[in-house]
């Protein structure tokens, strides 16, 4: 644990305090990715995927999320800013009409991942009390949520800390439990590891695997949120690097283990029906209450991803505001040193939640995480494009080398790698069920954007 002390640092107009630690910055990562996507979201690619199928395309994901952190760091430990790549965008990218469209889109895309979030954990608070509606949660969620974001970053980081490390706790016991379950069933007549389906690794062919990989990018995303948080943080060039790469090792172990067990115990033929695999596991593995305490887990799980989505959409929405790409009243600060206005309007955009009153929650989460996967694939690749763009400007002497504080390896192979992996799992989830529907939708919002941009032409400084 990180032993430095909170920063004296006095916020100013306008300015974020940095009173974020090394722990905080872990576990905010962790709660950002360890969430929804895939305690309940991997039942959609076990189905349609299969056992084998689902594992390749979360390791690769795994892979894509690594490199993208590798990118980001370089980026975040040059220039710390909480605007992280969509200010990035704005110094590496010719037009800011670009950076203008990928803030917007990534704050909207952050609001229906925190709509997601809330309507993940009301479902599950659902089961439990029946009789209340699941948008009567919603809201409730939401303003404990706001309250805690209004306090203080640091009060965030603490409330973060505790539920991450409850669910890391969580997949550590959940591992444990599935090995012991494997064992058990090793020997036993008639059972076989459901990893083959119907004889076959992939029962769907190759490209299904691309065709789910939004939902399942979906699961990792969230982990940018680290350069989002270093310009709230001490020392962010000492903490930073130490930070990337111990996140995405335990990201893509917890990920892989997990999976792997669910991959050869999880039934294949299981419909999804907002029930989390893990909850199904527990519940067979025979330890007493282990699947209510599974199904507690994942309620905090959904809480900390919704916290994780307050934080960066309302960042975001800062950073934006003093570009001069959103309203100035969004850069103001209130004497904790958070941006009040930024928040307020991201909690209010995620009552669209409450449309869980006339669609069905598990049909209503699935769309939404869908949209939200593609926009953070979006967002991937402006983070390698941004990263190749400034190391490249390093080696011609437009920036001193001193900069590098952080270098991301093989130059430019891995930002070419986000950045060619991206595009491929973008055009890929165009030929899924509901993919022509979101591309639509996210087409539609892209054009409001850009034509907002001509119409206010907001006056950079």
């Amino acid at each position: 644990m990180s032993t430095l002390q909170e920063s004296p640092v006095v916020a100013q107009t306008g300015e974020l305090r940095r009173n974020l630690k090394k722990r905080h910055l872990l576990m905010m990562s962790l709660g950002g990715t360890i969430g929804t996507g895939l305690f309940i979201g991997i039942a959609e690619p076990l189905y349609s995927v299969g056992p084998a199928g689902t594992l390749l395309a979360y390791l690769l994901a795994g892979a894509i999320m690594l490199a993208t952190m590798m990118c980001l760091g370089e980026l975040s430990c040059a220039f710390p800013h909480s605007g992280s790549f969509q200010h990035y965008a704005l110094m590496f990218i010719p037009h800011p009409i670009l950076s203008y469209t990928i803030g917007w889109l990534y704050w909207f895309s952050w609001v229906f991942s925190l709509a997601a979030d809330l309507t993940a954990a009301s479902f599950i608070a659902h089961h439990y009390l029946p009789t209340i509606p699941v948008y009567y949660f919603c809201p409730i969620i939401l303003v404990a949520l706001t309250i805690i974001n209004l306090c203080s970053a640091k009060s965030f980081g603490e409330c973060e800390y505790w539920l991450s490390a409850l669910k890391v706790f969580a997949i550590v016991l959940f591992i444990a439990a599935g090995g012991v379950m494997i064992y058990s069933l090793i020997g036993q007549t008639g059972w076989h590891p459901t990893l083959k389906t119907d004889g076959v690794w992939l029962p769907h062919g190759e490209w299904q695997i691309l065709v789910c990989m939004t939902i399942v990018i979906y699961s990792f995303q969230g982990v940018e949120l680290v350069g989002n948080a270093a310009g709230e943080t001490e020392s962010p060039q000492t903490i930073l690097p130490k930070v990337i790469l111990g996140i995405g090792v335990r990201i893509i172990l917890f990920y892989g283990l997990a999976i792997a067990i669910l991959a050869l115990v999880y039934p294949r033929a299981q419909v999804p029906n907002g029930q989390s695999p893990f909850v199904w596991v527990f519940s067979h593995v025979g330890i007493p209450g282990a699947d209510t305490l599974m199904t507690l887990v994942i309620f905090s799980a959904a809480v900390s991803a919704a916290n994780s989505a307050i934080y960066a959409s309302s960042r975001m929405l800062w950073s934006m505001a003093g570009d001069r790409f959103a309203p100035a009243c969004f850069s103001r600060v209130s004497q904790h040193g958070v941006p009040v206005n930024a928040i307020l309007l991201t909690v209010i955009f995620a009552l669209v939640s409450m449309l869980t009153r006339y669609i069905s929650a598990q049909q209503f989460y699935l769309y939404l995480i869908a949209s939200t996967g593609q926009v953070g694939c979006l967002a991937w690749i402006v983070i390698g494009w941004c990263q190749y763009r400034f190391r490249r400007a390093v080696n011609h002497g437009e920036y001193p080398r001193n900069l590098l504080r952080y270098r991301s390896p093989l130059f430019p192979w891995v930002a070419g790698f986000v950045i060619i992996t991206n595009i491929a799992i973008i055009i890929g989830t165009w030929f899924s069920a509901p993919g022509l529907l979101i591309m639509l939708i996210e087409l539609f919002l892209m054009a409001c954007i850009v034509a907002s941009w001509f119409i206010f032409r907001p006056t950079l400084k």
